[in-house]
């Protein structure tokens, strides 16, 4: 790619001019840049010179725009080489998804309502497609997980790599990146007070996953749905019951400290 043409990215249309002056229109003019001519994941877009040339604006604003491009997971700069238009990456469209929902009051519920569906709808589908050795590592896990609520203990590690390969075999990845906003979202909050499973919850929980894999094996995706729907019943009713005796307590900052625990797990997760 060597040349850019101004009328390529619109700047001849009425009323487009102007607005491409400003970052936001900067952004559109690129984004609408990137469809017209067919740009992949990996390609080269022109240097900032010729863009900003082509653009009728100053390089600072044309890389300002770039660089919101890049914050959204449009772009990405490679030094020494420019601006590419970036490969999906699961774990990049969580963070930033993750940090949209950040101040919505339902943003915990909502996920696992989200992950819930989906994850019910497409482990059917799994139906004859799953070679031995994913359905033998899955099985392992199951394993593992009722080994520990034997002995009284969680698996919140077993439980997500459970889940993560189920989804990751249905090839379906957007539903592996919320699934996986969800999974960090919930390993924050129990550093916040979310209650951990216990009690009968614990072999309750592995021995859903044992089902799961059974029913795989046996082709009844019907029934492989049943019970990950209800398994995942458990989880939404100790996770209702916690928001629930926190925003009626005693302690009137109750609801605020759930809000500002979801708040922080998504935009500040990680280790402090």
């Amino acid at each position: 790619m060597t040349d850019f043409e101004p009328a390529t990215v619109g700047l001849s249309d009425p009323g487009v001019g102007a607005a491409a002056r400003e970052p936001a229109g900067l952004q559109t003019a690129i984004r609408r840049y990137i469809v017209e001519h067919g740009l992949q994941p990996g390609d080269r877009l022109p240097s900032e010179a010729e863009l900003a040339a082509a653009l009728g604006n100053s390089r600072l604003i044309v890389r300002e725009a770039l660089r919101a491009l890049d914050a959204v997971g449009v772009l990405e700069s490679r030094a020494g080489s420019g601006w590419f238009v970036r490969r999906f990456d699961v774990a990049a469209a969580a963070r930033i998804f993750a940090q949209s929902l950040a101040f919505h009051h339902r943003a915990l519920l909502d996920l696992l309502a989200v992950r819930r569906a989906a994850e019910s709808r497409l482990v059917g589908t799994l139906v004859g497609t799953l070679a031995e050795a994913d359905l033998a590592v899955l099985e392992e896990l199951a394993d593992r997980m009722r080994w520990r609520a034997g002995r009284g203990e969680v698996f919140a590690a077993e439980d997500a790599e459970f889940h993560r390969r189920l989804l990751a075999c249905t090839g379906n990845l957007v539903a592996l990146a919320l699934a996986d906003l969800y999974l960090n979202v919930v390993r924050e909050m129990y550093q916040r007070g979310l209650p951990r499973p216990e009690g009968e919850e614990l072999p309750a929980a592995a021995a859903a996953h044992g089902d799961i894999v059974a029913a795989l094996r046996r082709g009844d995706g019907a029934e492989a749905a049943r019970v990950m729907d209800a398994h995942h019943d458990l989880s939404e009713k100790r996770i209702r019951a916690w928001m629930e005796r926190q925003a009626g307590g005693a302690d009137a900052a109750g609801a605020g400290a759930v809000r500002d625990a979801v708040q922080a797990a998504l935009l500040w997760p990680g280790p402090r």
